[in-house]
C-alpha cells in the first residue's frame, strides 16, 4: 500500500487513475505519479519516501515522477497544492502587458530612427 497524501486543490494520477483527495492505494511495483494542479493553484512541493527516506522529488517536464519499485508497505507520496502569493499572481499579469507596451515603444522608435 502506497499512502497519497494530498492538500491544496489539484490531483495526482496513478495507473490512468485522478485522485483530489488522501487516499491509499494498492502499489504494483514502480509508480508513475502525474500531478496536476488546480486552475489558479500551483504545486508547492512533492515528498516521497517512507521514514528517514521521505524526501523531496522533482517531476520531469510532464509533471511526473516515477517512483522506484517498492516491495513493503508505507511509502507515501505527499503533494501540496497552494494559490500563489498575491504579488506574484499580479505581477504575471501586469508583466505581459508592460512587454507589450515596451515592445511597442521600442518598434515607434526602430522606424523613427530609419526615418531619419
Amino acid at each position: 500500500m502506497i499512502a497519497l497524501d494530498i492538500e491544496g486543490q489539484g490531483a495526482v494520477e496513478v495507473n490512468g487513475v485522478s485522485y483530489d483527495k488522501s487516499t491509499k492505494i494498492q502499489g504494483r511495483g514502480a509508480e508513475n505519479y502525474k500531478v496536476t494542479a488546480a486552475k489558479g493553484y500551483k504545486i508547492a512541493s512533492v515528498m516521497y519516501g517512507k521514514g528517514d527516506k521521505f524526501r523531496p522529488v522533482a517531476l520531469n517536464e510532464k509533471q511526473e515522477y516515477k517512483a522506484p519499485a517498492v516491495s513493503e508497505n508505507g511509502n507515501k507520496l505527499k503533494v501540496v497544492f497552494e494559490k500563489p502569493k498575491m504579488i506574484e499572481a499580479v505581477k504575471a499579469e501586469v508583466v505581459k502587458p508592460h512587454y507589450l507596451i515596451m515592445s511597442g515603444v521600442f518598434a515607434a522608435l526602430v522606424g523613427l530612427i530609419i526615418l531619419l
